[in-house]
């Protein structure tokens, strides 16, 4: 991660779960923050892990201040962006307070779980390519779990254009390989996005 972030590239995490993803992007913003100082990152995770992210967050780096973006409107309206370093919030908040969230420019924005945005039409992916960040990261253990066009959505959420279009890369990759697995596009593929994963 630190390699991608000098390089001004975003990365996707695919360890399994349980391996450590959270602790590993916690020390990262940590890290961060101690090079470049302070400067809001945002986690965007389903809403069954985002208060385990505050929990390791005080547990792992407690030199990170973090908020919870979550609850009514009126609570949410509440929460400092600007003066935490770590803003943790859900699918669903993300795509209610997507303008609210689009319009700030974050030092990472982060996706747990990130097979939430694998449907390259669905409304949280298209909320989530509307953010603005330094750098984009997301964790999932299974970037691929039915189609290979989920693999694009979230490496094109990482690293935008990198696999070209959709129809582009549909008709490139995921046509061949689902008639020719042995094809040369496969390990093609793979070193596209060997450097990033």
């Amino acid at each position: 991660l630190q390699f991608l972030r000098a390089m001004g590239a975003g990365g996707l995490l695919a360890d399994d779960m349980g391996l450590g993803k959270t602790v590993t992007t916690l020390a990262f913003l940590q890290r961060w923050k101690e090079d470049d100082g302070a400067k809001p990152s945002l986690v965007v995770c389903p809403t069954s892990v985002a208060t385990n992210w505050v929990h390791e967050a005080k547990r792992f780096t407690p030199s990170l201040s973090v908020a919870l973006l979550h609850g009514t409107p009126r609570e949410r309206a509440k929460v400092d962006l600007d003066g935490s370093d770590l803003v943790v919030t859900t699918y669903g908040v993300l795509r209610q307070d997507k303008g609210v969230l689009a319009a700030r420019r974050f030092r990472a924005v982060i996706l747990d779980e990130a097979q939430w945005v694998k449907n390259a039409d669905a409304l949280a992916r298209r909320a989530a390519g509307e953010l603005d960040a330094d750098m984009r990261i997301a964790l999932t253990g299974t970037p691929v779990e039915n189609r290979l066009r989920e693999l694009w959505s979230i490496v094109s959420f990482v690293n935008p254009g990198i696999l070209g279009t959709e129809s582009a890369f549909e008709r490139r990759y995921e046509r061949s390989l689902a008639m020719n697995l042995d094809s040369p596009l496969g390990p093609e593929l793979r070193s596209i996005v060997r450097p990033f994963l």
